[in-house]
C-alpha cells in the first residue's frame, strides 16, 4: 500500500516546542527522563549522545546539566536542527549538532560515557539495527534512557485530554487559541498514525520493546511505560562483560 502522504518533521519542528510548552504530558516525560540522567555520574571529557534529537529539548538540558562534558545531539531533520540551535545560548558551547541520518553516524566503539533516544527509533527503518550501534557506542558501564513510542496514536484522544488541561489552566477562548496554533502536529500525528497503520513506523508492545532491548545486548535495569500508555521507557546499561 502507498502512503497518501508522509511526515513532514519540517512542518512538525515549527509547532512541536509550543506543543511542548502547553502539553502536559510531554513536559512530564521530559522530567521524567531528566531525572534519571541526572543521577548519572559523568567524568570529565566525556562524551554524551542525544540520538534522534528533534528540537533539542534533552539534548540542551544535559549539556546544561554536565558542563564537563561534550553532548552530541544528532537528528538528520534540517527544520529541527535549526529549533534547537535558535535555542542554544552562546555560553552552551559544549552542545555540538550533527546532522547526520542514523546511518551516517561515525562513533567508534567504547565511545560514549552515555546515551538517550528519545521518541526517535521507532521512526528508523531498521530500529533492532539501531539500538546494537547504541550499544557498540557506549563504554562497557555506561547508561543509556530509551523511550519509544510503539502503540497507535490515538489522535482525538490526545486532543481532548490536552483540551482538557488547556481550558482548566488558561481559559477557553486562549485554549481554542493554542489549539489553533498546534493543528499542524495533529496533522502531523495523523500521518504518524497512517504509517503506523501500515507497518511503515515500529509498533510494539512494552515486552516486545524490552526484548529488542534486550537483544541488543544491553541489560535492562528498569522499564515502564509512559506518555499515557503508548511510549516505553527502558533504563539499561552496557554491561561490563558483554552478555552471552
Amino acid at each position: 500500500m502507498e502512503l497518501t502522504a508522509n511526515v513532514n518533521w519540517a512542518s512538525y519542528a515549527l509547532q512541536y516546542d509550543m506543543l511542548f510548552q502547553y502539553n502536559p504530558f510531554y513536559r512530564e516525560l521530559h522530567r521524567e527522563v531528566m531525572e534519571l540522567v541526572k543521577n548519572w555520574e559523568i567524568p570529565h571529557g566525556s562524551i554524551l549522545a542525544d540520538i534522534g534529537a528533534g528540537t533539542g529539548n534533552y539534548s540542551l538540558s544535559m549539556a546544561e546539566l554536565f558542563p564537563q562534558a561534550t553532548v552530541l545531539h544528532v537528528d538528520k531533520d534540517p527544520g529541527m536542527n535549526a529549533a534547537a540551535r535558535s535555542k542554544r545560548p552562546v555560553s552552551l558551547t559544549n552542545h555540538h549538532i550533527y546532522q547526520v541520518g542514523v546511518d551516517e553516524i561515525e562513533l567508534a566503539s567504547d565511545h560514549l560515557s552515555g546515551l538517550i533516544s528519545v521518541h526517535a527509533l521507532y521512526t528508523f527503518p531498521k530500529p533492532e539495527k539501531v539500538l546494537r550501534q547504541m550499544y557498540d557506542w557506549l563504554q562497557p558501564g555506561a547508561p543509556a534512557i530509551l523511550v519509544n513510542a510503539g502503540r497507535m496514536v490515538n489522535v482525538l484522544s490526545w486532543q481532548v485530554a490536552i483540551g482538557w488541561h488547556l481550558i482548566r489552566n488558561h481559559g477557553l477562548r486562549r485554549a481554542l487559541e493554542i489549539m489553533q496554533l498546534g493543528k499542524e502536529v495533529s496533522r502531523q500525528n495523523a500521518y504518524i498514525r497512517d504509517m503506523q497503520r501500515q507497518g511503515i513506523y515500529w509498533m510494539h508492545s512494552h515486552q516486545e520493546f524490552c526484548e529488542a532491548v534486550s537483544r541488543a545486548g544491553f541489560k535492562i535495569q528498569s522499564a515502564r511505560t509512559t506518555f499515557r500508555g503508548i511510549s516505553d521507557l527502558v533504563i539499561a546499561v552496557k554491561p561490563t562483560t558483554p552478555t552471552s
